[in-house]
């Protein structure tokens, strides 16, 4: 894709989270995804996250294996640790990801296992702590 930007990159790693982790995106993954971009993208308008969600589904599919979607979520949380260069909006990134994955109160352990490589690719394993149960997923900061 020609036009791939952060906003792509964050838009991807709400879908990776929400489909790749147990292959379905309930009504509640999806608002958490729209109300999470308004926060860490609040530039991006109700049409562009519309366009962005569209063309993230079409690379998704494109990617056609659980492998080369894996691998291109790392890739996508790579940009977006320099998208958000703070501590704290990289923690509000992991925190939005953790959302999206407790949205359907069930914690798949492909949902678990991607918010672990978020905390890593992130740099963030010293800052925060995970709290992980069947149906909760929370972070909390540790600075």
């Amino acid at each position: 894709m020609a036009n791939w930007t952060q906003n792509h990159d964050l838009v991807y790693a709400f879908v990776c989270v929400s489909f790749l982790a147990d292959g379905e995106v309930d009504e509640s993954e999806k608002e958490a995804m729209r109300g999470n971009c308004k926060v860490m993208a609040p530039d991006m308008s109700e049409d562009d996250y519309n366009t962005v969600e569209a063309e993230v589904i079409d690379k998704f599919i494109e990617l056609g294996d659980d492998g080369a979607r894996s691998a291109q979520y790392t890739s996508s949380l790579g940009a977006l640790k320099g998208m958000f260069t703070t501590d704290e909006d990289r923690f509000k990134l992991v925190k939005n990801l953790a959302y999206i994955a407790r949205a359907d109160d069930f914690i798949h352990e492909n949902e678990k296992a991607m918010i672990e490589e978020s905390v890593s690719v992130l740099d963030m394993t010293e800052k925060v702590n995970l709290v992980i149960t069947e149906s909760t997923l929370f972070v909390d900061y540790t600075g």
